[in-house]
């Protein structure tokens, strides 16, 4: 499967299909595709998307993770409990546009 990244137009393209994310889902997902299989703790996904320290409580990760699920299915993202998120390695290519 081969997902194609657009950052100008902030559109994610999956089986050729075009999908707008809102500003924070789509740059949670490209960091999870930017390298998959890392797995990022949420706590590393709010820093570096929200540019800010995470609450230990604070679950407006968690939300983003299951509005991009609903959007682009909920075989992409895997959950690793305990740990954070990461994007499945089988079969991704992951191209990314300026």
């Amino acid at each position: 499967m081969s997902i194609i990244i657009d950052r100008e137009k902030y559109v994610v393209i999956i089986a050729g299909k075009e999908i707008e994310l809102p500003r924070k889902e789509f740059e949670l997902f490209r960091l999870l595709c930017s390298v998959p299989g890392k797995v990022f703790s949420r706590q590393r996904i709010f820093e570096k998307v929200w540019g800010e320290k995470s609450k230990s409580n604070d679950r407006t990760v968690d939300v983003h993770i299951v509005n991009i699920r609903k959007k682009l299915g909920d075989k992409l993202i895997r959950t690793i409990t305990g740990v954070g998120y990461k994007i499945t390695e089988e079969e991704i290519l992951v191209k990314d546009f300026k």
